[in-house]
C-alpha cells in the first residue's frame, strides 16, 4: 500500500446546488426526449462493429490480427457499457419494460452485470455524487489505492499496465459483483429477502426470464459457430484486460483531482475529439458534468445541453473542464503529472 490518498472526496451529502433550474427546465425539457431508433442504430452499430472485428480476426488466425481484434473488442464492451449507462437512466425508448429488456440482453448481461442492481447503485452516485459515505462509486475509490489519483506518472503506468495484463483482476471483480446478475439469482433461497427495488434484492420473475433468454442464445450461439475458444479469448480476455483499463481512465476522469463539491464542479467535463470520443468515451459520456445535472437528457442531446448551459455563469464559471484525455493539459496531464515536483505533498514519485 502506497502513501498515496484518496482526493476529491467530500462527505457533505448532496452537491451544493447553484444552478437556476426553473430558467433551464423549459430547454431541458426540449432536450429529454427519447429516440428509439437513434437508440438501435447505437446498439446495432456497435454489435456490428464486433462481429466484424472477431470475424476478421478468427479468418486471418493472425496472432496480430487477435491482438488487434481483443483491443477493439474491449473499446466496444466499453461502448456497450456507456449504452446500459443509458438503459440505466431510461433514455433507450419510451417503454420502460422494453429498455430494460432491450438493456439487459444486448447491453448488460453480455458485460456480466444486471441492469436493475446497477440502476440502483447509480442513482446514489448521482444523488450523493463523491460523498465518501454515501456514493457507492466513492467507496470503491476509498477502499482500493489502485484507484487513487492523482498520482506520478510512473505510478499511473504500473496501474494501467497490471489492468492491461489481469494482475488486476481480482481488485475488479470485487466491483464488478456488486452489479453482478449471480448474487440475485441465488438470493431467493436466502430468506429474509431485501425489499423489491434494492440492488441486492432477488431477481424478478421479469429478470430471471431475461437471464435466461440471454443464456439460452450465448449457449446456442456457441454451440452453432463452436466459437467457445474464440469467446474466451476474443471476448472474456477483453473484459478482464482492456475493458477495466478503459474503465478507469474514464472513471478518474470524471471526480477526481481538481473537483470541487457544488452540482457543477463535483464532476470534470472532458473535450475529447473524434478519436477519443470512440475509444475513450463513446457516446458523449465524455459530458460528463451536464449529464450529472441533468440526466434525462440523452447522449445524443448532451452537446446541446452543455452549449445552454455554458450561457448559465453558475455553470461556465464553476465548469472544471480539461481539453482532451491524452493531450497537452488532458486528463493524463492532470492526472499523472510526469514531473515528480508537480506531485502533491504525500505522494510517491514513482
Amino acid at each position: 500500500m502506497s502513501d498515496l490518498r484518496p482526493s476529491g472526496g467530500h462527505s457533505l451529502g448532496r452537491p451544493v446546488r447553484v444552478l437556476d433550474r426553473g430558467a433551464l427546465a423549459a430547454d431541458v425539457r426540449a432536450l429529454s426526449g427519447v429516440s428509439a431508433p437513434r437508440a438501435a442504430l447505437a446498439i446495432g452499430r456497435e454489435w456490428l462493429l464486433i462481429a466484424v472485428a472477431i470475424g476478421v480476426a478468427v479468418q486471418s488466425a493472425h496472432p496480430l490480427a487477435w491482438i488487434g481484434a481483443g483491443l477493439f473488442v474491449g473499446s466496444r464492451q466499453h461502448a456497450l457499457l456507456v449504452l446500459m449507462h443509458e438503459a440505466a437512466h431510461h433514455r433507450l425508448c419510451r417503454s420502460r419494460e422494453w429498455n430494460d429488456w432491450i438493456g439487459d440482453l444486448l447491453l448488460a448481461l453480455p458485460n456480466n452485470v444486471l441492469l436493475r442492481r446497477y440502476r440502483v447503485l447509480h442513482a446514489a452516485h448521482h444523488r450523493f455524487a463523491n460523498d465518501r459515505h454515501l456514493d457507492p462509486d466513492r467507496r470503491t475509490i476509498e477502499a482500493d489505492d489502485q484507484w487513487w489519483f492523482p498520482r506520478a506518472r510512473a505510478s499511473a503506468a504500473g496501474v494501467f499496465l497490471r489492468d492491461l495484463t489481469g494482475l488486476n483482476a481480482s481488485r475488479m471483480a470485487r466491483v464488478v459483483a456488486m452489479y453482478a446478475p449471480w448474487p440475485v439469482v441465488g438470493a431467493h433461497l436466502r430468506p429474509p429477502a431485501p425489499p423489491v427495488g434494492r440492488a441486492d434484492a432477488p431477481a424478478t420473475r421479469s429478470e430471471l426470464a431475461r437471464i435466461g433468454v440471454y443464456l439460452g442464445l450465448l449457449g446456442a450461439l456457441l454451440a452453432v459457430t463452436g466459437g467457445v475458444w474464440a469467446y474466451l479469448a476474443l471476448w472474456v480476455v477483453p473484459s478482464l484486460t482492456v475493458l477495466p483499463a478503459l474503465l478507469r481512465l474514464r472513471g478518474i476522469s470524471e471526480h477526481e483531482g481538481d473537483v470541487g463539491v457544488d452540482e457543477v464542479s463535483v464532476s470534470r467535463h472532458v473535450q475529447a475529439g473524434v478519436a477519443e470520443g470512440f475509444l475513450l468515451a463513446p457516446f458523449h459520456i465524455n459530458f460528463h458534468v451536464a449529464h450529472h445535472l441533468f440526466p434525462s437528457v440523452p447522449w445524443y442531446n448532451l452537446p446541446a445541453l452543455h452549449a445552454r448551459l455554458l450561457a448559465e455563469p453558475a455553470y461556465r464559471e464553476r465548469l472544471v473542464a480539461v481539453p482532451s484525455y491524452t493531450g497537452p493539459g488532458g486528463v493524463v496531464d492532470v492526472l499523472m503529472p510526469r514531473a515528480p515536483r508537480e506531485v502533491p505533498e504525500g505522494m510517491p514519485a514513482a
